[in-house]
């Protein structure tokens, strides 16, 4: 009985500490321990709004899913400082072309915060459009291009899985 106690205790410290990157309650420092699921959810999936959003040429989702990824992106802590910035900019955006332009410094951000945190996110590609030499992300599949939305959006290409 005792064994499986301590068995049991061990898997509930195990799971606290991956699960909030904080220390153990023994008391013991552990690495923070950024949640993939996470940084999808919270991050990914509001930028991903965003992206279908140009892609429809919508400008009304943007904003409210700028400001969203903006939060998210400022509980990343330092390493998500740039990628709120620029999700502050997008939400600020009050037309179609400036959302886009915003939206270029936006990929930017994040698949340069992907790429350095080595977040894994699976089924989304790197596309670019080499009309305004600009990348996205994007879930994998046919290319929908938010720089130009509905009269190009089929413009670029994958160059690469997140």
């Amino acid at each position: 009985m005792l064994n499986r106690a301590l068995v049991i205790s061990t898997l509930v410290l195990t799971s606290v500490t991956i699960s909030e990157g904080r220390p153990s309650p023994s008391g013991h420092p552990t690495a923070a321990v950024a949640i993939a699921g996470d940084f999808v959810a919270d991050v990914v999936g509001p930028y991903l709004a965003i992206q279908t959003a140009l892609v429809n040429d919508d400008l009304g989702p943007v904003a409210a899913a700028a400001a969203q990824l903006q939060k998210s992106a400022g509980a990343l802590g330092a390493d998500g400082a740039s990628l709120a910035g620029a999700a502050a900019k997008t939400a600020g955006a009050k037309t179609m072309e400036a959302a886009r332009a915003a939206f270029g410094d936006l990929s930017a951000e994040l698949i340069a915060y992907a790429d350095k945190t080595k977040q894994p996110v699976a089924g989304k590609i790197i596309a670019f459009c080499p009309m305004v030499n600009k990348s996205w992300v994007q879930a994998d599949g046919a290319i929908a291009n938010p720089y130009y939305g509905k009269a190009m959006s089929t413009c670029g290409s994958s160059t690469r899985k997140l």
